[in-house]
């Protein structure tokens, strides 16, 4: 037998040799699984609805950005295990277990960390219903973690490796290929389902993240609930219904020492230039880091929701039909003046 394996190791390498062939891995009985990335030392979070399937283009500026985690959002799990784009409510990405979505998309997102690029580390986001929506995501997830014995067509409940659960977050692991998926409940609030779901990922070699506005109870038993090290960071929403929030008081809350990141809203959303659900310019948003890091001398990052309305600010001519809105004129330049809105200030 030893011979054998000799004779194969030999015959590989002049194969490679001569032909230039990288001879397949030998297998040892231990998959190789990579490490996902950390969020960077000064973490910039651009938020990426507006980006599936995208395009070329704003994948490339995303890349010149200067923002060093990309969030591709949002994303919303159905009664059937099927997965879905918010910006695609037909064609779903995730069905049975296997990806289907669009192929471009995925050689967009794996573009990101190549070349020349800011960005180290990607996120997806799982996004739930509002109060009054139909059902979707964190109710399923509720249902198929904790209450296996409840029935739904084509999914399979349970968190093992069968399980439509597990199935769902590997293939944002090896097909996708994010680091981690952010956990956006805004109305189910069941803390045991998403620590299980949190246990898959770091079964898959994955973080998970969290993007509270309200309700930190919740979100302290999730983490300690968490395997120390699965959860890297959290992402305060200081916008909408999170109008008045800001990190110091969560990080008390939560008794933790996770790094926590303003997400705001930039001016473009909600279709106008004007300032909507505490949507800001970017010389708010400098001036709400500077309080911040007063208050919270820890801080090390900040976050933007979204690209699909920084692309809106532009596409309406904002800086001139409202100049007191910001100045930007290009996605480029919007792109360089949110970064260093928050940068600036840490």
């Amino acid at each position: 037998m030893k011979s054998l394996f000799l004779s194969a190791c030999l015959l590989a390498a002049t194969l490679l040799f001569i032909f230039g062939v990288q001879p397949p891995a030998v297998l040892t009985g231990t998959a190789t699984v990579p490490e996902p990335a950390s969020p960077a030392d000064t973490n910039l979070i651009m938020f990426g609805r507006g980006t599936y399937p995208g395009d070329d283009t704003t994948y490339e500026q995303l890349k010149q950005s200067g923002f060093t985690t990309i969030m591709l959002s949002s994303f919303y799990i159905r009664s059937n295990g099927d997965v879905f784009s918010g910006d695609d409510g037909k064609n779903p990405i995730i069905h049975d277990g296997k990806y289907v979505g669009n192929k471009e998309w995925l050689k967009r997102v794996a573009s990101l960390k190549k070349g020349n690029t800011s960005v180290n580390r990607i996120e997806i986001l799982l996004e739930g219903r509002w109060y009054n929506q139909p059902p979707n995501t964190f109710d399923f997830i509720q249902d198929w973690a904790t209450n296996p014995s409840k029935s739904y067509p084509g999914v399979v409940t349970g968190t093992g490796k069968n399980s439509t659960l597990y199935k769902i977050v590997k293939v944002m692991k090896d097909v996708i290929g994010v680091d981690a998926f952010c956990i956006d409940d805004e109305s189910v609030y069941n803390s045991a389902s998403i620590v299980q779901l949190g246990q898959i990922a770091g079964k898959l070699k994955m973080h998970m993240t969290l993007c509270p506005y309200t309700k930190a109870p919740y979100w302290k038993e999730i983490l300690n609930g968490s395997k120390p090290g699965l959860i890297d960071a959290i992402y305060l929403q200081c916008y909408d219904g999170g109008t008045g929030n800001t990190p110091a008081p969560w990080v008390k809350n939560l008794d933790t020492k996770l790094p926590v990141y303003p997400i705001f809203l930039c001016r473009g959303a909600f279709s106008t230039c004007a300032p909507s659900h505490n949507s800001k310019t970017p010389d708010e948003i400098k001036a709400e880091m500077v309080q911040f890091k007063k208050d919270y001398p820890g801080i090390t990052g900040g976050a933007i929701w979204q690209m699909v309305d920084v692309k809106g600010y532009v596409k309406r001519g904002c800086a001139v039909e409202m100049p007191e809105s910001g100045s930007a004129t290009t996605v480029t330049g919007y792109l360089a003046q949110l970064k260093n809105s928050i940068k600036t200030a840490l």
